[in-house]
């Protein structure tokens, strides 16, 4: 699996990606491991609004996993 998820950051992710401050700090709690709840709950946002956001994210960096995001987030120095 691992390498499956390293093909496909290393083929999607060529230009930058331009995430708002506040996809950014979910993005920054998605890596480290929580769920759209307890983002939801530490930042003081709805669940539905987390879920927008984390399409988003997901969306801007080709991606269909929150693994696949993580692993881009780290590769490319976005948090």
């Amino acid at each position: 699996m691992q390498e499956a998820v390293n093909q496909s950051v290393s083929k999607n992710y060529i230009q930058p990606v331009n995430l708002s401050d506040r996809e950014r700090e979910i993005l920054k709690l998605i890596v480290e491991g929580q769920t759209n709840q307890e983002i939801a709950s530490h930042l003081y946002l709805s669940l539905s609004t987390v879920k927008t956001h984390v399409k988003s994210i997901f969306n801007k960096m080709g991606v269909d996993h929150r693994v696949q995001a993580a692993v881009a987030a780290l590769r490319l120095k976005l948090i």
